[in-house]
């Protein structure tokens, strides 16, 4: 029986369609029969229906796989070749770096240092290991084509590292007297032109290099022995070294000053030579604890700039000389109409050189002279003025008080001046006196000091009232 719910069939004699559970009506056989037989009939028209339609589904699905499957399969065969492409240019890559890696020197690592000397002297001598890079890289590097140009394929005489020595050099900023744990730079000096003649690729880099190894060595104080000495005349001093100890020898010892030079308050400095650190640590175990000390010039004659710098003794000693000079002049020249009245220091004119050194002082004295004449024609009676001096030549002191000074080197006035009076000695002359210096200070002052153009004035000490 057919449900006419759900198409379903189902054994004749159901009261219940086994599908959806509805009531099946009961029909008369022979409409039974041909309701069947149309059943039949739509149910396998229905069958086909559906065959063909499962079978058009069931092309157009292999259909589309088969476009799916074929278009994967041109996208997996892209990206294999874009793949296999890629490794390729890595590998092209690779090889390139490879091989310029292992034609790249880097000179920092062949770089060594050389310390000598001793802790505080030391010295440091950087040195590229040529021979180490000979060993690494002599196989791997080749020569340019301009060098075969140049210099033929032949080259199995010279190596590309040969080559590469005379482009690159290393320095250091400052390579002595040198302290341990002193960090000290050091530059590469390198000539691009290499590239021109070797296959190779130099990699450097300016640095530091912190000192080390420099031995330790006892000091000794190197100035405690040595005689300084100070001689001639200032401002044309000299120097002498006197060296009393075992260590050194007086020859040791420099100064930075100029022998015939020196002034007494000069700075100069007395030093021994660095570079002797080696040769003092290796012969006499020691080094100096200071290379160079300081010494203040003394003790050098000076010529005197004012007559404080001249000693009491050797000062009364040139007045004393003066006036027995004069008394001898006026025992030996004057005449009876003339007599001393009195003979008095003033003080004194120093002078120096316009040019160069050297001193003048004159010592300045003042006569007073009684002139005095009568006869029948007239009579004087008269005490007259005259400016005097002695004149010393290179007086020197050395500071202590010392004097140096030649007595017998002076000079008095070769001027004179007359005294004429109104008596006649003979009814016809007039009484005359001549004396040897000035009549007046002033006079004097102006030969001495004003009309002089190679001296100048340092010090002028005379007391005009006297």
């Amino acid at each position: 029986m057919r449900c006419k719910n759900c198409g379903t069939e189902n054994p004749d004699g159901s009261r219940f369609c086994a599908t959806c559970g509805k009531p099946l009506e009961q029909e008369e056989p022979a409409k039974n029969v041909a309701e069947q037989k149309e059943g039949a009939v739509q149910n396998a028209e229905e069958q086909k229906e559906e065959a063909v339609q499962n079978a058009e589904e069931t092309l157009t699905s292999t259909a589309e796989t088969k476009s799916l499957t074929h278009k994967k399969s041109r996208g997996l065969n892209k990206f294999l070749i874009g793949l296999a492409c890629a490794v390729v240019v890595v590998v092209i890559a690779a090889g390139f770096l490879i091989s310029r890696a292992r034609r790249t020197i880097d000179l920092n690592k062949y770089v060594t240092f050389e310390t000598t000397g001793y802790n505080g002297y030391g010295n440091v001598y950087p040195q590229i290991d040529w021979e180490k890079i000979q060993k690494k890289y002599d196989s791997r590097l080749k020569f340019t084509k301009e060098f075969e140009e140049q210099y033929g394929k032949n080259t199995d005489s010279i190596s590309p590292v040969a080559v590469l020595q005379s482009y690159v050099s290393v320095e250091m900023k400052s390579d002595s007297n040198l302290s341990n744990k002193d960090k000290v730079k050091y530059n590469w000096n390198v000539n691009k032109d290499y590239a021109k003649y070797v296959k190779c690729n130099l990699k450097y880099k300016n640095k530091t290099y912190k000192v080390k190894g420099l031995e330790e060595v006892k000091t000794f104080d190197a100035f405690k022995d040595l005689q300084v000495s100070f001689n001639g005349i200032s401002p044309g001093g000299a120097v002498s070294f006197d060296y009393t100890g075992s260590d050194l020898t007086s020859a040791d010892f420099q100064t930075d000053a100029s022998n015939g030079t020196l002034a007494n308050g000069d700075k100069i400095k007395v030093y021994l030579d660095k570079s002797m650190a080696d040769s003092y640590a290796a012969n006499i175990g020691k080094l100096p604890e200071k290379w160079e000390k300081e010494y203040t010039v003394k003790g050098l004659w000076y010529y005197v700039t004012s007559a404080s710098d001249i000693d009491d003794d050797t000062m009364q000693q040139m007045k004393d000389r003066a006036e027995q000079e004069y008394n001898d002049h006026v025992e030996s020249s004057w005449v009876d109409s003339e007599s001393l009245e009195s003979l008095t220091y003033m003080g004194d004119y120093l002078l120096e050189p316009v040019v160069g050194n050297g001193n003048e002082l004159y010592l300045i004295y003042h006569v007073k002279v009684r002139d005095q004449y009568s006869n029948d024609d007239g009579s004087y009676d008269k005490v007259n003025d005259v400016y005097w001096y002695m004149h010393y030549g290179t007086i020197l002191a050395d500071g202590e008080g010392n004097t140096d000074i030649d007595l017998s080197d002076y000079g008095t006035p070769g001027n004179f001046f007359k005294i004429k009076t109104d008596a006649k000695t003979d009814g016809i002359s007039s009484m005359v006196w001549k004396y040897y210096g000035y009549s007046t200070l002033d006079d004097l002052y102006a030969d001495v000091v004003g009309d002089n153009a190679d001296y100048s004035l340092v010090e002028d000490a005379v007391d005009n009232t006297k």
